[in-house]
């Protein structure tokens, strides 16, 4: 997974005149001003970890790495596949490695499958072994058998995350915490809150709920960006106050389902890219989730921090 693929962080915009290389005509920039949310406000997600949060510092090469590896797997959930990307991904073999996380066993697992079910297609569409990642991916394009394979995969992503009625295993908090998984309720505006202190805003403001997890992930790859800004600049008490919103970020909005929407994932895809995409997603936000001392209890099925 070479961090030229991925130079973005999909799918925000943020602030489009300091950084006009993460434009992304789906998004557009917060207001300057909001009105931010009441301390007090009822039903307002937990703190789900009660201990005082840990915050192992990063440097700025670990955290360039993990920041690639989240906006990866922020577009993997949130954009629907299309022919030319995912033969871009085939084609240079991105799922080969990782620059983070691969010590985990469920992200090492996610590329093995997500990189098995690339040369599957690859061989399917009987492109040259001596064929350049370009010119690989050309003929990627033009194949009827690659093009079927994506037609699979949206068909698939369509099932698992968005669903003609109740998704197979929604990527939104909403659906798991709230109560008859209502949306647009407490968590969203928690989320949406949080993205506006960065100048960050959906383009589908109150049509579409800010707390999908490729969404939560984007935001959490802009936040690691921007810690590691910090540290290049010699910033470290801004680095560490970067640190600790991305500890409580995890841990109220990401952290509590994870586990049952990656089980969901896992019982319901049924292609090997799909199941990579599981299995690396929670892998990846497992490994990250150490920095800030939480590990996944297996026998509990739940995240919980080191005391």
């Amino acid at each position: 997974m070479r961090q030229d693929l991925c130079p973005f962080h999909e799918p925000f915009q943020y602030r489009e005149e300091c950084f006009p290389t993460l434009y992304n005509p789906t998004l557009r920039r917060a207001p300057d001003r909001f009105t931010p949310l009441p301390p007090d406000l009822p039903g307002a997600p937990p703190f789900l970890f009660s201990e005082v949060p840990m915050n192992t510092p990063f440097d700025s090469d670990t955290l360039a790495a993990a920041e690639v590896c989240f906006a990866v797997a922020s577009q993997l959930l949130y954009l629907e596949p299309e022919i030319a990307p995912v033969a871009e991904q085939v084609a240079s073999r991105q799922f080969a490695s990782a620059p983070f996380g691969e010590g985990n066993d469920d992200e090492r697992q996610g590329l093995h499958l997500l990189d098995g079910w690339c040369a599957v297609a690859l061989n399917a569409s009987e492109v040259p072994e001596e064929a350049s990642a370009d010119e690989a991916a050309a003929r990627l394009v033009e194949s009827p058998a690659f093009a079927e394979a994506v037609a699979e995969l949206r068909r698939e992503w369509l099932r698992l995350f968005v669903g003609l009625g109740t998704p197979e295993a929604s990527c939104l908090e909403s659906f798991y915490v709230e109560p008859n998984s209502h949306m647009f309720g407490k968590n969203v505006i928690a989320v949406r809150e949080a993205y506006r202190r960065h100048g960050l805003e959906i383009e589908r403001l109150h049509r579409e709920p800010d707390d999908h997890l490729g969404l939560m992930l984007g935001f959490l790859s802009r936040l690691m960006a921007e810690e590691r800004e910090a540290v290049e600049a010699g910033d470290m008490q801004q680095g560490a106050a970067l640190a600790d919103e991305q500890d409580a970020f995890l841990t109220e909005h990401v952290l509590p389902w994870l586990a049952p929407w990656r089980y969901a994932v896992e019982k319901y895809a049924r292609t090997d890219y799909y199941r990579g995409v599981g299995a690396f997603v929670f892998g990846l936000i497992a490994c990250y989730a150490e920095r800030f001392g939480i590990r996944f209890d297996g026998k509990a099925s739940a995240f919980k921090r080191r005391k």
